[in-house]
């Protein structure tokens, strides 16, 4: 007869290959004669966890930790799978837990010192984060942390000197080319513009790719002088933040889908205030509970800039077409990823599209080189859905590499259309900056580009609320409407002066960079934050 710890072997072995549904059917056949097997439990929940119900998982682990409370694997990943639940308290206490077992953990010592840092308690942070270094020298995040730490003392230092000017301290990441990124650059300029005295903070999680010093504004690097701030208004994700003594925790941040994630729930709870760029994601953190009287809507900007001065991009092809000999040249810039729905947009384009069209698709996908195969491997596989291959489509034209400010101009200045097939969007600064530029606009009737776009001045694809996948799984999105696409698309190929519309007036009259610094700088005031 098999043991239970042959049994428990096999789940094991099974669950480590990734074939989860053979593992967790072996766990609970080892639960079905041992009720109290606190291994089987506690691998179970796991991958209950990882599933489509973290609460059944976060449940089983528990009962394992009533039967084991010493299950060091057990404490870590219940507090990890409480974390991921926006149960931020309890996930800290499970880490604590570890700890008195296991005091020499450096992973549960980084996360509490973290922890502490982001809830504003410097001291224990860095002794944690100390204690880290000399139990785990191999965590490439954990100089970083250190340096957090240092700035985080100075800022709450500078708040309390009275020979120092009033200013606001910024943080976020601005030197690597993500959106937020171009945001943080984009506001800074216009916020020191208006009068505002700013001290900013480069957000420094890790080594990234960032943009080249001359591509960067030179006067966002001789904003380092300190100032005596009430507040600090950090330009990233709720997770990321990190909250300063005596300072006013502000988060500008934004969600793509109809709801946030528990974790982002969790962590803006603990904030004074979240800004968001669209009425969309104000609803998305209201639909979590957060107090209304806490969300605040500043909408994004976009550049004013005269198109006869920016030079198109000169693109070819592999085979040496060049873009401008199109008519109808249709832009996306998008992350390679499933929100932004690239499949979706290919799919559209095999269908509707013909080698005789004057047209063609310029995709700026990723923020750099080498998804050449994954975009070959993308078309392949729309090619077998669509029954059509790219040899029958008008042409695409990829564009790859880190690209400047000025050269993502460059792109816009080169097209005449801006098309997205997109899950749902924060604000879409591409979109909303082709449209300025006077692109015409194929935007889907969702999310953020409801707050600056309309049937007037764009052409709005129908969209239905749709479970989404991958990073997103356990929220809804959007799903634009393939068919209508398709339809819309094809009548600006065929006719693109009579389906001319522009949303550029619209969008340079109400959303500029300068006007979105004035409504923030209105509404910190409004908080008592400048």
């Amino acid at each position: 007869m098999t043991s239970i710890h042959d049994i428990l072997t096999q789940a094991v072995g099974l669950h480590q290959a990734g074939k989860s549904d053979q593992a967790a059917t072996l766990y609970r056949s080892v639960l079905a004669i041992e009720p109290a097997q606190s291994d089987a439990l506690h691998l179970l929940g796991l991958l209950t966890r990882r599933g489509d119900r973290p609460q059944d998982g976060v449940a089983l682990m528990a009962r394992a930790l009533v039967l084991d409370p010493t299950l060091t694997a057990a404490l870590f990943n219940q507090g990890c799978a409480l974390r991921d639940l926006g149960r931020l308290d309890e996930a800290a206490a499970h880490f604590r837990r570890k700890l008195e077992v296991e005091p020499d953990c450096g992973i549960s010592l980084f996360r509490l010192g973290t922890e502490a840092l982001a809830c504003g308690r410097i001291d224990e942070a860095e002794r944690r984060l100390r204690w880290t270094a000399a139990v785990d020298t191999t965590n490439p995040r954990l100089r970083n942390a250190l340096e957090r730490c240092a700035t985080a003392r100075a800022l709450r230092d500078d708040a309390a000197d009275p020979s120092l000017p009033p200013g606001l301290v910024v943080r976020g990441v601005f030197r690597d080319s993500s959106g937020y990124a171009y945001k943080v650059r984009r506001l800074v300029r216009h916020l020191v513009e208006a009068g505002v005295r700013v001290r900013l903070i480069d957000l420094n999680y890790g080594d990234t790719d960032n943009l080249p010093d001359e591509q960067i504004d030179p006067l966002l690097r001789t904003l380092d002088r300190p100032v005596r701030a009430k507040a600090v208004l950090t330009i990233t994700t709720p997770p990321a933040v990190e909250a300063i003594p005596g300072l006013k925790t502000i988060n500008f941040t934004m969600f793509e889908a109809v709801g946030i994630p528990a974790l982002w729930a969790g962590h803006s709870r603990r904030h004074d205030h979240v800004i968001v760029a669209t009425e969309s994601s104000r609803q998305a953190w209201l639909g979590a509970g957060h107090p209304a009287g806490r969300v605040h809507v500043c909408p994004e900007g976009v550049e004013t800039v005269e198109v006869s001065g920016v030079a198109p991009a000169v693109i070819l092809d592999s085979a040496g077409r060049r873009l401008s000999d199109h008519r109808v040249r249709v832009l996306n810039i998008s992350d390679l990823n499933s929100r932004k729905n690239l499949s979706g947009l290919l799919r559209v384009w095999l269908r509707t599209t013909r080698t005789e069209d004057s047209a063609a698709l310029v995709l700026k996908v990723g923020k750099s080189g080498g998804i050449t195969d994954s975009i070959r491997e993308m078309l392949a596989q729309v090619s077998t859905e669509t029954g059509r291959t790219l040899a029958q489509a008008a042409p695409v034209f990829l564009v790859e590499g880190k690209l400047s400010d000025a050269e993502m101009m460059s792109l816009h200045a080169a097209s005449t259309h801006y098309w997205s097939m997109s899950h749902g969007e924060g604000w879409d600064l591409p979109m909303a900056q082709a449209g300025a530029m006077g692109l015409t606009l194929l935007a889907p009737d969702h999310s953020a580009y409801r707050a600056y776009l309309d049937h007037r001045v764009a052409h709005m694809i129908p969209s239905r609320v749709t479970p989404a996948s991958d990073s997103y799984r356990g929220q809804d999105w959007w799903t634009p409407d393939e068919d209508i696409a398709a339809q819309l698309l094809r009548a600006v190929i065929d006719d693109p002066d009579g389906t001319r519309r522009s949303a550029q007036r619209h969008l340079l009259d109400h959303f500029s960079w300068t006007q979105a610094a004035q409504r923030l700088i209105a509404l910190l005031t409004e908080l008592d934050a400048l």
